[in-house]
């Protein structure tokens, strides 16, 4: 997959964490920042997903809620 570059701005607390992190485990910024984006995306796609399910087929029940959560603890 071909690469493109971006000037993206970050929290100067936020660059420093990722630095330090990457510094210590021989990681580069952009495959972080890259893998960062892609996670979320990721995320975002199974929550519309979610809501899609939701309304067409409804509200999951509390029963079956609380079976799930009982036995696949957070």
């Amino acid at each position: 997959m071909a690469s493109q570059k971006r000037s993206i701005s970050f929290e100067a607390s936020v660059l420093h964490e990722a630095e330090e992190r990457l510094a210590s485990s021989g990681g580069n910024l952009s495959a972080f920042v890259n893998a960062a984006v892609l996670h979320e995306l990721q995320v975002t796609r199974g929550q519309e997903l979610l809501a899609e399910d939701e309304a067409e087929l409804g509200a999951i029940p509390e029963k079956i809620k609380a079976q799930v959560a009982a036995e696949w603890p957070a």
